[in-house]
């Protein structure tokens, strides 16, 4: 069995300078993530990873940039800010990251949970998020995550991990950790980001590309399809407050083929 930290570590061994880098090095990393194993939870909760999203950004001078990373300099502390140690676990407003910075390269990396399925040890079940229609319960006509029977449900609410992926500990000994899967599955399904604009560096800094001031032929390379010779991926767009971006195209999602059957 090789371990997701393993992998990272490996990865940390390398310099990645470019973008063909980075979509070689994440297809390779991405099965660990959604089928390597599982976030325990205390004795509480196992969650699985099903759909997870690569953040890249390089803090040195002409690195890869992926602008909308959170931890990184200058986003919302002036200045520079301190690394995550490897294999950390960062909340914030998007839902959860894995990460794995590295200071020396001068690099902020994480995967952003997007998708995914939770175990709870104790009632042995699938959990997924609902409304609750038990009319005896106080709880009736409340979103939960709700025991389920039927086959493994993915949930896809990012936000609301936060109810059940919690309670860290101040002290010794940590009550959340990764174990490793024995088998991966390869192969996994590769997509765009959800809603992360494309950007553009203009004279006052970098800026989100909006629909309608998108030129094609501006960011023609960005938009070709490293594992199809080059083919040129179609634009897409999503809207935000009321305005239409262009959805950075870079491949860096994964998802599972398959959810999780039968827990590990």
């Amino acid at each position: 069995m090789i371990s997701l930290k393993h992998q990272l570590e490996e990865f940390a061994k390398k310099s990645h300078n470019t973008g063909e880098d980075l979509n070689c090095a994440f297809k390779q990393l991405a099965p660990y993530f959604i089928s390597g194993g599982y976030i325990k939870v205390r004795e509480d909760y196992r969650v699985y990873p099903t759909t997870i999203e690569f953040y890249f950004h390089s803090e040195k001078s002409g690195g890869v940039k992926d602008f909308i990373v959170y931890h990184r300099n200058n986003k919302y502390v002036n200045g520079a800010i301190p690394y995550f140690p490897m294999f950390t676990l960062h909340a914030h407003d998007s839902g959860y990251d894995i990460t794995f910075e590295n200071p020396k390269e001068e690099y902020r990396a994480s995967v952003l949970i997007r998708a995914y399925q939770i175990w709870d040890v104790k009632q042995k079940c699938w959990l997924k998020w609902g409304k609750s229609t038990n009319n005896d319960d106080s709880s009736a006509g409340k979103m939960q995550f709700l025991p389920y029977k039927g086959s493994a449900p993915a949930n896809t609410q990012v936000l609301y991990l936060k109810y059940i992926l919690n309670s860290f500990t101040m002290g010794s000994g940590s009550l959340i950790d990764w174990v490793d899967a024995e088998e991966i599955e390869k192969d996994p399904i590769l997509n765009q980001r959800k809603n992360v604009p494309l950007y553009r560096i203009s004279m006052s800094g970098e800026e989100k590309v909006e629909k309608q001031h998108f030129k094609e032929d501006e960011f023609v390379d960005q938009f070709k399809n490293p594992f199809k010779d080059g083919q040129v991926i179609e634009p897409k767009y999503f809207t935000y407050q009321k305005k239409c971006y262009v959805n950075d195209p870079r491949l860096w999602s994964f998802s599972r083929k398959e959810p999780v059957q039968k827990p590990i």
